[in-house]
């Protein structure tokens, strides 16, 4: 019996939304993560030199931000200017939702990135397309962090 081909793009598509935004085999999404968290426990420092979620989360959104102006626009911004933005001065609950509606958004055009770049996406090796390609890499690894956050604060797994 031969197997099912499966559309490369559709599959990487799948595995970012899965990744992202929906239930995958390893570890909680990243936007899973971050449902029902509140601004305190989105402050939790575990030592004085780390980054607590709210931070991360902000490192997330600027590198979604700079892959996308990048890949759509051609122009790669300073990327050291915004990578850990110092947080807001307004820390409240209003402004920690606000903060996670706007990584939602970026998600958001992230998959309609995929879906317009098609095959280009896995294709090609020009520096742009292969950035944003990796930016799945780049959420995975600080969801883990996002987790373990949680887990030092005993906040129940997501499951």
């Amino acid at each position: 019996m031969e197997a099912e081909k499966l559309d490369p793009v559709l599959s990487y598509l799948n595995d970012f939304k899965l990744f992202t935004t929906g239930k995958n085999f390893w570890q909680a999404s990243l936007l899973k993560q971050l449902e029902g968290l509140s601004y305190i426990e989105a402050l939790y420092l575990p030592a004085p030199d780390r980054h607590c979620i709210w931070e991360i989360v902000r490192h997330i959104a600027y590198w979604k931000y700079w892959a996308l102006t990048y890949v759509k626009d051609g122009v790669a911004l300073e990327a050291k200017e915004h990578n850990w933005k110092a947080l807001p001065e307004d820390q409240s609950e209003a402004s920690w939702q606000n903060e996670i509606s706007k990584l939602r958004e970026l998600n958001d055009e992230c998959i309609d990135v995929i879906n317009s770049l098609g095959n280009a996406l896995l294709e090609s090796t020009e520096e742009k397309i292969v950035f944003f390609r990796q930016l799945l890499y780049h959420d995975c690894y600080h969801t883990g962090q996002i987790g373990m956050l949680r887990a030092m604060q005993e906040i129940k797994p997501v499951t």
